[in-house]
Order: C-alpha cells, then structure tokens, then sequence
C-alpha cells in the first residue's frame, strides 16, 4: 500500500533530479571557463552532485523510502569492503540484546567470540547519524573496521565499538535516543563491569547531539541514574547542536552542503513530537545549555562547507569558557559528515580525521628500533 501512494513521489524526484543535475553539471563546466578568485576553494563536481541528489531525495520522497535508501547504502559500503556477510562478517560484528530499553552491536576484532569489553583499551558507544529519523547502528559498520583496524596497526590498541539501536522517530521521539543511550552506558558499567574511564560516549550529526545530551543528563541530574560518574570523553563528529537554522552559515554554506532546510525542520519536529519542548530548548539544543562545566574532555570535527559551522564553533567557545577541554578540527573543503562519510570525503579528510582522532583518544605514535634494528612501536 505504502508503495502505491508512494509512486508519484518516487516520478517527481526522478523529474527533479534530472532537472537540477544538468544545471550543477552547466554550472561546474562554466566555473572551469570563468574562474572566480574567491577566499576559498568552491566544492568540486562530485560535492555538488552529492548535496543536489541528497537534498532532491530528502525534499521530494516519503520517510520509509529514505530508510531504506539508506540501509541500502550501508550494505553496499560493507559488500564493498567485504563484511556484508559470512564469516568475515561474523568475525566483526555481533548483536546484542540488552533487552528492556536498547539494542545494539559489538563490532570489534573476533566480535563472535569476545565479550563486550574483554581486554579491551576503550569501549566508544556510538550512536549513529540520521537527523534522529532515520538510519542503523550498521549504517557505518565499514568506517568502524577501518577505524579499529587502523588503530591496532598505529597504537597497538584494541577498540571495542558498541553501536547502539536506538529508538528513531516520529515512532519513538525525545528522550527515546537518549534514554536507550544511557540505559546502555549503565549496562557496560554495573554489569559488565567497564570502568566509566574506558567508554567514550560518541555519534555523528543526530547521534552527536544524543550523546552529548546523555552527558548533560549525567551531569546535571547524577541521582536519576546508577552511574553518576560521566563517561572518560566525547567524540563528536559533525555534530548538530542546535535545531534552528538561523546562523550565518546555515546561508552562507546552504549551496555547499547537502542538509535541506525542509528536511531537518521536519525531522526535529518528528523528534520533538508531543514533548512540548522549543527548538530552544538546551535538552534539544545544547548550544543554548548554560551549564556546561564538568564535562569531559571532547574532539569534534566539523567541515568547513557545513551548515552546522557557526552553532559548532559557538559551541566549543562556551564550554572553553567554562573550562572544559576540547579539540577542534575544522576540515577545509568538506561536507557534513565527512570523516564518517568516506566517499564524500575530499583531500583526504576522512583518513585526517582518523589519525586525529586516534592520538586523541590513544596519545601520540613514537616509533624505535630494538638492538636488532627492529621498529618497535611506543604508546
């Protein structure tokens, strides 16, 4: 039934794409004839395709043909790579049933036969990105592959990655997400036994703003929960901290990125639901958060196309106020998401981030030779 009525979606956004793919295509041709010196460099043809096909399927189709787009996409990224299924799936990924209030997925090296944190150096709890409507705890299992393997080969480190399902809305809206996420932290800690300074709260775009949400939760509000110390840090990719769109670059970098207006005012309203909440509100939108001290220490990431730009950078100007520590990392000619979104990524920002983020979490790499001229890696 749903594909039915969904038909004369599905024509229009096929109509509108090839109407506005020939003009990004018209464009990108007259910019290679008639350069414009300008202050920085404008996105490349595959940038602007991206942000045109992105924001026309957004605008134009029904919420469930986006999930499962999506999903879609996630699968051919870990076909791509090898683990969509079989054994070598198995090896990294293994579901979790963490029964009333969430689910998720351990995705570490032979996931299938170690526990969730067993000889591990840090736990990251990851919520994933997908304006709070759509997406999975899978969607970017090929990017967690790369990260841990990366990361055994530069630190020698053993990452255990655990990719919370957390509830999406309009069926599930706020504090769902965030409620999932913090069930989850109390699981690893009272009965796993993981001490709080080995789980690294962390997400990308929605997923950023739930676990920097958890934290505030955590912060201002200890005796609600079983655990009242916060997790060791935060790692913030692209992160949405604020649910107006009223910033200067929410206008000035609208042509670069791919988020529509249309679509993020209609996925908060779906998050929001009937909380009666305002997109002021700090619970939605931390940037308007007064309090902020006590927070542990965070790296966060953001490209500077982004529409996001100016309420990341306000951000991390408060909480520096309040002195908390934090890293920021400012990709130049990338798009939103692009250390998790690999094929969008340019000038090698994804592999950056990668780096970045592990000397953030694991310090810095020295490298020696033994007395048989071996190199020896140093943590």
């Amino acid at each position: 039934m749903y594909a039915i009525f969904s038909i004369p979606s599905c024509i229009y956004c096929i109509f509108l794409l090839c109407y506005r793919i020939q003009f990004v295509l018209l464009f990108s041709l007259s910019s290679l004839v008639f350069k414009k010196k300008t202050n920085r460099n404008p996105p490349d043809l595959r940038q602007r395709l991206t942000a045109t096909i992105l924001k026309t399927i957004s605008e134009t189709l029904p919420l469930w043909i986006i999930r499962y787009l999506l999903n879609l996409f996630g699968k051919f990224e870990q076909f791509s790579n090898g683990i969509l299924m079989g054994k070598q799936r198995n090896q990294w990924c293994r579901r979790l049933e963490g029964g009333e209030g969430w689910n998720g997925y351990l995705i570490a090296e032979n996931a299938n036969t170690v526990d969730v944190g067993e000889k591990a150096d840090i736990i990251i709890l990851y919520a994933h990105g997908g304006a709070f409507n759509v997406g999975g705890p899978l969607i970017s299992l090929a990017v967690f592959v790369k990260w841990i393997k990366s990361w055994r080969h530069s630190h020698e480190a053993n990452t255990h990655i655990l990719s919370l399902e957390y509830g999406l809305s309009p069926e599930h809206t706020f504090p769902t997400a965030r409620d999932n996420m913090l069930k989850c932290y109390q699981w690893l800690v009272n009965e796993k036994g993981i001490s709080p300074s080995k789980i690294v709260f962390a997400g990308d775009s929605a997923g950023a703003n739930i676990s920097i949400i958890a934290a505030l939760e955590l912060l201002n509000n200890p005796i609600s929960y079983d655990v009242s110390q916060l997790p060791s840090s935060l790692l913030l990719i692209s992160p949405c901290f604020s649910a107006l769109t009223s910033s200067q670059t929410f206008k000035t970098n609208y042509d670069c990125d791919y988020i529509s207006k249309h679509w993020f005012d209609y996925c908060l309203t779906n998050y929001i639901g009937n909380s009666n909440l305002l997109p002021t509100c700090p619970l939605i939108s931390p940037v308007f958060n007064r309090n902020l001290r006590g927070l542990p220490k965070m790296w966060i990431c953001v490209g500077a196309y982004e529409v996001f730009l100016n309420d990341i950078t306000s951000f991390v100007d408060k909480v520096r106020s309040q002195d908390v520590s934090v890293e920021l990392v400012i990709e130049e000619d990338n798009m939103h998401n692009y250390a998790i979104l690999w094929p969008i990524s340019r000038n090698g920002g994804a592999q950056k981030a990668v780096k970045s983020i592990s000397k953030f979490l694991y310090g810095e790499e020295f490298t020696i030779k033994d007395e048989a001229n071996e190199v020896v890696k140093v943590k």
